[in-house]
């Protein structure tokens, strides 16, 4: 099953439609390549994907203002989830890695992805600037110079040379529309599917006698430390890099 990218930055930020999403995804899932559900209800649908049905009737009207689902038949008694991917396969994300074993879950991969797609693109990034900076015999500079001169007329970039400074729960919750708790439960979900790995960094400075009290700067002390810790790198695992190409 693939999500098109338009999609995915549409949900940016929105829970309501992340989930309006979620829910398009579990039924398309249930329901297979006919796509409909006949004489649906509300009942109906929480026996397919277990929703309840004060939920569904919540969330039909934004799926239909997003284009997720369309009536059908002569007294709009079919409900037919609409196609959730380009024809252009460049422009789909591959999400059959997903787990469908609930909403639930649907929920937790899609919130994951979007958190993935930040370090995807920080990985371009990366990559890019090196190609520009310090390409490998055979490697197409030229082109990467003139990738990295266009992130930067767009805003994207402002610096030429790499400076990894990782990507903080803040910048996941703000993508993802949540808390900086909810956050961090969503990059724990992501490590335990295996999508990627997690790198904390830290400095610590020696401050004797400091005894564990507040100083300003610091994230946290000890006894005789300082610490202030930075935010965290990620690597995701190759099968990922595939379906967020």
């Amino acid at each position: 099953m693939e999500l098109s990218r338009r999609i995915f930055n549409d949900i940016k930020g929105e829970q309501r439609k992340q989930k309006a999403v979620a829910i398009a995804l579990c039924l398309k899932y249930k329901v297979g390549r006919d796509s409909s559900i006949h004489n649906y209800n509300p009942n109906k649908i929480h026996n397919l994907i277990g929703i309840s049905p004060n939920t569904f009737k919540a969330y039909l009207p934004l799926m239909v203002e997003m284009g997720l689902v369309h009536f059908d038949g002569k007294n709009n008694e079919h409900l037919v989830v609409c196609s959730l991917h380009s024809k252009r396969k460049s422009r789909n994300i591959d999400i059959h890695r997903f787990s469908f074993k609930s909403f639930k879950a649907v929920y937790n991969s899609l919130r994951a992805f979007i958190m993935l797609l930040i370090q995807r693109r920080k990985d371009f990034i990366k990559r890019t600037l090196q190609l520009a900076n310090n390409p490998y015999p055979g490697d197409d500079c030229k082109k990467a110079r003139k990738k990295v001169r266009c992130l930067v007329r767009q805003g994207i970039l402002r610096k030429t040379i790499w400076d990894e400074k990782g990507v903080s729960y803040r910048k996941i919750a703000n993508e993802i529309g949540c808390c900086i708790r909810t956050a961090q439960e969503v990059v724990k979900y992501a490590i335990k599917q295996r999508w990627c790995r997690k790198t904390t960094h830290f400095d610590y400075y020696y401050m004797k006698g400091v005894n564990y009290r507040e100083v300003y700067g610091y994230t946290f002390t000890t006894q005789n430390y300082g610490f202030l810790i930075n935010a965290n790198t990620y690597s995701i695992s190759n099968g990922i890099k595939k379906c967020l190409l």
